[in-house]
């Protein structure tokens, strides 16, 4: 438990600096607006490219392990937004975006020094085969569903066109193609470069933080809870509930596949879904209050999911 904590702890630290900072009035609330540019636009992006570009896909991808993983992330996704339209009444686009907070797991932050700690470090190789598939795939899945969901009477090709054309001029999508490409060709890169790269990659993550903390000062946590809980518990339990079923009780994959993938699920939402309703303004409020609520709540259900795991085999 203690392990889990001072993991997510860094998390609301960030959170609470940008926060008290706007508070008291050492940065005003309009910084969220910039620190979310340069985070969507740079940072992440060269954070993506980074983590692409340094992959062995080879190692890494393991296709039963990650279609477990992917049709429990899918199903939660397509569970959400149909909650979101017929109980919560959300505007089609809105509902996506609901979705897409349960459908996007932290890959980042959380979960590599913890399934290190829990599972040792030779399950990391599976942990970043599920990671490098996840930010492009899903980024994906949220994109051209969210065409669909506000094409005003488009047809399909007219709105898979214009899905198209977000997803490739997107910088997250461009930041990473760029780093599968390069990678794919085996092209090495200059030692300053790969400083700089790692100096804006390292600083992409406190940016979000920062930027959601200081954005957290115009929205009030409570007048959402009821679909903060919603995302929380697709995002902590059931998501991985149907990673559980299709890795083990279905296909019978090996222990650490299972693990890898489980893990991977039973994340809380990160900062991408903030990315994610800023870029298309959609439940900009909930998705800052779904970080923080089911980040909380994760100490928690990951104690839970790691005591699980250990009973199986």
């Amino acid at each position: 438990m203690l392990e889990i904590l001072f993991t997510i702890l860094p998390v609301f630290i960030i959170m609470a600096t940008g926060y008290g900072a706007v508070k008291i009035g050492y940065l005003k609330s309009e910084i969220s607006d910039s620190l979310n540019t340069i985070t969507v636009r740079f940072a992440v992006p060269v954070l993506l490219f980074r983590a692409i570009y340094n992959l062995d896909f080879k190692e890494a991808i393991q296709w039963p392990m990650l279609a477990g993983f992917y049709l429990g992330a899918t199903l939660s996704f397509v569970i959400t937004i149909l909650i979101a339209r017929v109980i919560f009444k959300r505007r089609p686009g809105e509902a996506v975006a609901v979705g897409f907070f349960a459908l996007f797991s932290n890959t980042v932050l959380i979960v590599v020094p913890l399934a290190e700690r829990a599972f040792g470090p030779e399950i990391l190789p599976l942990v970043f085969g599920i990671i490098a598939f996840h930010a492009p795939s899903l980024y994906a899945i949220g994109m051209v569903t969210m065409e669909f969901a506000r094409s005003d009477g488009r047809s399909v090709g007219k709105t898979l066109n214009v899905a198209a054309r977000s997803i490739f001029a997107n910088p997250l999508m461009i930041g990473i193609l760029l780093g599968a490409f390069l990678n794919q060709i085996s092209l090495p890169l200059p030692l300053p470069v790969t400083a700089a790269i790692d100096m804006i990659a390292n600083a992409a993550i406190p940016i979000a933080l920062i930027g959601i903390g200081a954005a957290l000062t115009r929205y009030k946590i409570k007048s959402e809870m009821s679909e903060t809980a919603l995302v929380t518990v697709m995002s902590l339990i059931i998501h991985p509930a149907i990673a559980l079923f299709f890795t083990h009780y279905l296909l019978g994959l090996p222990q650490q596949f299972v693990q890898a993938a489980v893990i991977i699920a039973a994340m809380p939402p990160g900062m991408n879904i903030y990315i994610y309703a800023v870029m298309y303004n959609r439940a900009v409020a909930l998705s800052a209050s779904a970080i923080v609520v089911a980040t909380f709540t994760s100490i928690f259900t990951l104690f839970g999911w790691l005591w699980l795991l250990s009973t199986l085999w």
